[in-house]
């Protein structure tokens, strides 16, 4: 008898969405009661849920291990923002146990103060990019030089931290529609290729489970995904699970690489 292991997913995945809205139905009532303890401060009732999410996914990922074979026909990009951080050498531990790639956009302050995280992303074979030096719009784009000396310098930046050059870049807030034409034509003619996502998990503004939550809905009928993502505590206890839901819908995981063609809002490529 066959397995029917795209069946069994899909229950899998429908068990896991009614879970997550009958705690926000349990959260609901917690709040109508006027219960003192508040839903996102109590330790205990969040660690229950993320405990039985990570359990629910797990036994997907074991069921996939044991009675199919994956066949990874589509590409994941895990694109992490304004790092580097305190967070940075817990996220690569967690991308190396998994044996999966991501690529950074780095701002400059940051790349100095964390010099050494900067050169593991490099060493470990991550993508390396820029996220500009001031990340605010209107000092970014005072004028068109000023947007290209600041990518400029966050290339310098790199270079001397590790000696090697990238001319990847994410422009804040993504670009459009603050990146005025002029500016991102200077980018593109000095080389610099400008990715923007297709995914946005929220993460600057969610609880864990909310993080996984948008990438299982939002993440389904595209071939290449891009997904947004920043250098948060949330982020971190949210990115095992995101990993095992992306491999189990049959992406395979990739670092943005030069060669590739930049996927952007101008290109209308995402």
């Amino acid at each position: 008898m066959k397995y029917n292991f795209k069946g069994s997913y899909k229950l899998a995945i429908t068990l896991l969405l009614i879970l997550l809205l009958f705690v926000g139905i349990v959260k609901n009532l917690l709040i109508s009661k006027g219960n003192d303890i508040s839903y996102y401060d109590n330790e205990v009732y969040r660690n229950i849920k993320i405990n039985t999410i990570t359990e629910m996914i797990n036994d997907i990922s074991e069921n996939s291990k044991k009675d199919f074979d994956i066949n990874y026909d589509k590409v994941a990009y895990i694109t992490i923002d304004d790092g580097p951080s305190k967070y940075t050498d817990e996220i690569l531990d967690i991308l190396d146990r998994n044996n999966v790639k991501a690529t950074f956009f780095m701002i400059n302050r940051n790349m100095n103060i964390y010099k050494d995280e900067v050169k593991r992303i490099q060493q470990e074979g991550h993508g390396a990019g820029f996220h500009s030096v001031s990340h605010d719009v209107e000092t970014l784009y005072k004028t068109s030089k000023s947007t290209l000396e600041e990518f400029s310098i966050c290339r310098d930046t790199f270079k001397e931290i590790t000696g090697e050059t990238s001319n990847l870049i994410r422009i804040p807030y993504g670009s459009k529609p603050y990146t005025p034409e002029e500016s991102y034509k200077i980018l593109v003619e000095n080389g610099f290729l400008v990715w923007d996502w297709n995914l946005d998990t929220e993460d600057w503004k969610s609880t864990t489970d909310n993080i996984i939550s948008n990438v299982l809905l939002n993440g389904r009928n595209k071939d290449d995904l891009v997904l947004l993502m920043h250098e948060k505590k949330q982020t971190v206890e949210a990115l095992e699970h995101i990993i095992m839901v992306l491999k189990e819908r049959g992406y395979q995981i990739l670092p943005i690489t030069e060669d590739k063609e930049a996927m952007n809002f101008w290109n209308q490529n995402l």
